[in-house]
């Protein structure tokens, strides 16, 4: 086994880490569009209009007040 054996064991395994990273960055991208579309979900399902914010936020404040 020489030199030139040992460099190109190096290489590839090196293009094979280089492989398994490509794969794993397109995972967490696919995983990160599957968030971002639960994100979008969520936030138009917890939109408040200012009376029920004003409503929330004294009700909030009356429950602070009480002595429990």
């Amino acid at each position: 086994m020489n030199l030139e054996d040992v460099y190109a064991g190096i290489i590839l395994l090196l293009g094979i880490v280089i492989l398994f990273q490509i794969f794993f960055m397109y995972l967490m991208k696919v995983r990160m569009h599957q968030l971002k579309f639960e994100i979008e979900q969520g936030s138009s399902r917890v939109d408040l209009s200012d009376i029920e914010l004003e409503a929330l936020t004294r009700n909030v404040e009356a429950f602070k007040r009480l002595k429990i």
